[in-house]
């Protein structure tokens, strides 16, 4: 169809809207501007040259043309938006909804820590691990085992049964203590304490406040380790347990009900339980943190791998006290 060029009223004045007229008998209205300039024969700004019509030029086809120039220089194209789509598609599934411009939150991963309060370096790599689990996306999951049936089922021997380790171990203890910032000494019987005695009541009552009291395994498991390596208690009577347990804020009565459970069959098969899921693991002593990722189970031993889970977890290593919390005992 060919247009015709468009008709003006000759009175029309500037400021007032200017009407074209084009072929097909229909009218639109151009945008009200004031006439700039007294040169005679100039063209008003906005109103359309001779033989063009803008209502012959469909507006999504416009808006089309602006948006493909957007996206060109917001993306460099078409080669950077395959860049990207290519490092998204590398990252982990959890990893692509971290990014701010999501409205997906990645979901926590899974920490477990197997420990006993027997071992000093369990609680070393407990608090540390307290301290992180509300920095990190974490859900941390204590687990209360055995050492001495990991021991066994690996082979393995306590340190300090060898001279020269068990003097490396008292002066390890001693620099962790600082730089942990956690109170932790030598019993003064360590031999009598950690061979000897055991914490196998201990750790069947850890077990049974997990099972009912999950809500306070944390402060409960920190008093026992509290009793044994800082003020050199016992952890093995009963009512040392039941002064442990009251201490970290349970009531007497909750903990003497649990107390009287320690030799039940569940309370003994679920610390068997989580003592083989530790020798599943890989465990030959504790801790061992282990994280779940991507399908994927990785165990790490000891208290000085955290720095080795942040960059599995992809999270960020402050040190072991973060300058965010104050991590003193």
């Amino acid at each position: 169809m060919r247009l015709k060029p468009p008709s003006f009223a000759p009175d029309a004045t500037p400021g007032r809207a200017v009407t074209a007229r084009c072929a097909g008998d229909h009218t639109t209205a151009l945008p009200k501007r004031p006439q700039r300039g007294p040169a005679a024969g100039s063209r008003a700004r906005g109103t359309p040259p001779a033989g063009a019509c803008r209502a012959a030029l469909p507006r999504e086809a416009a808006r089309r043309r602006r948006g493909r120039g957007r996206g060109r220089r917001a993306g460099g194209g078409t080669a950077a938006l395959q860049k990207k789509q290519a490092r998204a598609a590398a990252l982990p599934l959890a990893a692509r909804f971290a990014s701010p411009g999501c409205s997906m939150e990645a979901l926590p991963r899974t920490v477990e820590l197997f420990y006993d309060v027997l071992s000093p370096y369990s609680w070393l790599g407990f608090e540390i691990l307290c301290r992180y689990k509300n920095i990190w996306n974490i859900n941390l999951h204590l687990r209360p085992s055995l050492i001495s049936g990991i021991m066994k089922d690996s082979g393995n021997k306590p340190p300090a049964l060898l001279p020269r380790k068990a003097q490396y171990l008292a002066r390890d203890i001693r620099l962790l203590r600082q730089h942990l910032q956690v109170p932790i000494q030598f019993p003064k019987d360590f031999f009598s304490v950690i061979l000897e005695k055991g914490s196998l009541s201990a750790m069947r009552f850890l077990t049974a406040v997990n099972l009912e009291h999950p809500e306070v395994l944390e402060k409960v498991s920190r008093e026992l380790w509290m009793r044994v390596w800082s003020r050199d208690e016992d952890i093995t009577e009963p009512q040392s347990i039941l002064a442990a347990a009251e201490k970290a804020g349970m009531s007497m009565a909750q903990a003497q009900g649990l107390l009287g459970k320690i030799s039940t069959p569940q309370v003994k098969n679920q610390l068997k339980e989580t003592t083989e899921a530790a020798c599943k693991y890989g465990a030959f002593g504790l801790p061992i943190t282990v994280v779940h990722l991507d399908g994927q189970t990785h165990m790490l031993f000891g208290s000085d791998r955290m720095e080795l889970l942040a960059y599995l977890l992809g999270e960020k290593w402050m040190g072991p006290v973060p300058p965010a919390i104050n991590a003193r005992l």
